[in-house]
């Protein structure tokens, strides 16, 4: 979901039901890099007969009273928010337990993991069924590295077949790396002299800022552009036991709601950033924002979703980041930065040369445990196009076989829905006379356990997009489901069921890859990604013989 590579260290798939799954962390073996955050990924189902149970989670055995909480929601068209402080668990998920075959999940990344310099902070994004969609920021009161997590449900059990996932992002597709040290000092971060590749830019962020006051916030700058005017945002975001939505289209702001100076000396805040299709083509650069954290002195909880468009073609060479409040723009010592070029496990990416309805990736294999799709696409009608997603060459007249959960964030109207009979999963920005010809959408989804044929499948996605203009823009969220226990084979991407015309535009990408819970052998490196040596080495940025040290393989 959040769109970056992972190396799974340890998993579990219960045989029968059981109270609590524990996995324990190891350093993956056979690599030279180091590892730095870790993500849980899960995909269960609850015991209990119930739309949504709640999953919980906690880290090293904790069951103290550690773990605080801000939580962005929806179920049927009832979006809230919720915030948890000095709780004995942390908040992860929602499991399905409505029918034998519905399950629910998602992802919960932990930034800056493995290290003793801050606090645990942590984002998740989960889901159960068309039920409930979830977006949530906290943190762990403690700088101890994270052994092992525990992962259970709110009620009863965890039922047969469910599924998690211990896992480090892969280093070997870090691009840079930036720590405030004391020697080095506090303040901002450029990551320069970006390489052209044809893929997505991820970084991910866990700091904290040196202003005086309550809380802070992040500024995004690409291509050390600093004109608040070249970039629109839309927003949705929970502060507390709010929800909220705006959009501007004058703000460098891409993470809110992160600690500084005034709160308690461990209390840290994460982002992740996505930036689609960063160099390739000849739009313009569109940027997905997860963030949020718990800062303590208040107490005050705030997540956030930002979309976000540069109003430039260029391709993307440099990207800084900045505490948006303090006069000095400083992150403090212990804040870090990672960067990644992404796919790993490249299935297919395809470009389009021409107006194209609908778009199918076909003869997807089966040698993946998960599916990660991006879509950086445009449609070719008047205002923007709802659009749906089957599998396995299903058509509208199978759409009884869909469901799905949305959270919705336009201008600032915050709504949620749920439709039963329904494949629309997203929508992207049409040709409006108001836009320009280069606004692009940006879409991710994630396709659990997508060859298992005991379950329905579950899938999460986030999409921003223009409605009709450059000042009504939208943050949708969805959690979906397949009422089907078949492998997917293929995927059919379609701009709005009943044609009208509607077509993606040339120019628009969609890249499929894979998520593995092994790693590949290294005398199948190349053949897993599908792609050129000489690719790999521009996506990384290295040299063969570096590529060859950072991953401990030979090519």
């Amino acid at each position: 979901m959040f769109n970056i590579p992972t190396v799974t260290v340890a998993s579990e798939t219960l045989g029968s039901a059981d109270s609590s799954v524990t996995l324990d962390y190891a350093a993956p073996g056979g690599v030279s890099w180091t590892p730095r955050h870790l993500l849980v990924r899960v995909d269960a189902k609850s015991s209990e007969v119930a739309a949504v149970v709640g999953g919980r989670i906690r880290f090293n055995g904790d069951t103290g009273n550690n773990y605080s909480m801000e939580q962005l929601y929806a179920t049927g068209t009832s979006p809230g928010a919720t915030i948890d402080t000095s709780a004995n668990l942390a908040f992860f998920g929602a499991l399905d337990g409505s029918d034998s075959n519905e399950f629910g999940g998602g992802e919960f990344l932990i930034t800056d993991a493995l290290s003793t310099r801050s606090h645990k902070s942590f984002l998740s994004m989960s889901g159960a069924g068309a039920a409930y969609v979830n977006h949530g920021a906290g943190r762990w009161a403690d700088t101890a590295a994270i052994t092992s997590v525990t992962y259970f449900a709110s009620s009863g059990n965890l039922a047969a077949g469910s599924t998690i996932e211990l896992c480090v992002v892969d280093e070997s597709f870090n691009i840079d790396e930036q720590i405030k040290t004391a020697a080095t000092g506090a303040g901002s971060f450029t990551v320069g002299s970006i390489s052209a590749a044809d893929g997505d830019l991820v970084c991910i962020g866990n700091v904290r800022s040196d202003r005086e006051a309550n809380w802070d916030a992040v500024d995004m700058k690409l291509n050390s552009d600093a004109t608040g005017g070249n970039y629109q945002s839309q927003w949705l975001y929970a502060v507390d036991t709010g929800t909220q939505s705006y959009a501007t289209t004058s703000s460098l702001q891409v993470a809110d709601g992160l600690p500084d100076e005034n709160n308690a000396a461990g209390a840290f805040g994460a982002f992740v950033s996505q930036i689609t299709n960063f160099s390739d083509g000849a739009d313009d650069r569109v940027v997905t924002t997860f963030s949020g954290a718990h800062a303590p002195a208040v107490p005050h909880g705030e997540v956030n979703f930002i979309w976000k468009r540069w109003n430039n073609t260029s391709a993307v060479t440099t990207v800084d980041y900045e505490a948006s409040n303090s006069s000095t723009g400083n992150f403090v010592v212990g804040s870090m930065l990672s960067t990644y070029a992404v796919p790993k496990n490249l299935i297919t990416r395809t470009e389009l040369t021409g107006d194209t309805y609908p778009v199918t990736i076909s003869s997807i294999p089966d040698t993946y445990d998960h599916l990660e799709l991006s879509i950086y696409a445009k449609a070719s009608v008047h205002s923007a196009v709802n659009c749906q997603i089957y599998f396995n060459g299903e058509t509208s007249s199978d759409v009884a076989n869909y469901k799905r959960q949305l959270l919705q964030g336009r201008d600032s109207a915050v709504s949620s829905n749920t439709s039963t009979g329904d494949a629309t999963h997203f929508a992207v920005t049409g040709t409006d006379s108001s836009s320009t010809a280069e606004e692009f959408s940006s879409v991710t989804f994630t396709f659990y356990n997508y060859k298992k044929t005991d379950r329905f499948k579950h899938f999460l996605g986030a999409a921003g997009f223009n409605w009709n203009n450059r000042s009504n823009s939208v943050m949708r969220v969805t959690s979906g489901r397949w009422a089907d226990t078949a492998a997917i084979t293929s995927i059919t991407i379609n701009p709005n069921d009943s044609g009208g015309g509607a077509k993606f535009v040339s120019g628009s990408v969609f890249t499929l890859r894979g998520i593995s819970a092994t790693i590949a052998p290294a005398s199948d490196i190349t053949k897993v990604n599908t792609i050129a040596l000489a690719s790999i080495q521009a996506m990384n940025g290295i040299t063969v013989a570096n590529a060859e040290k950072l991953n401990g393989i030979t090519f």
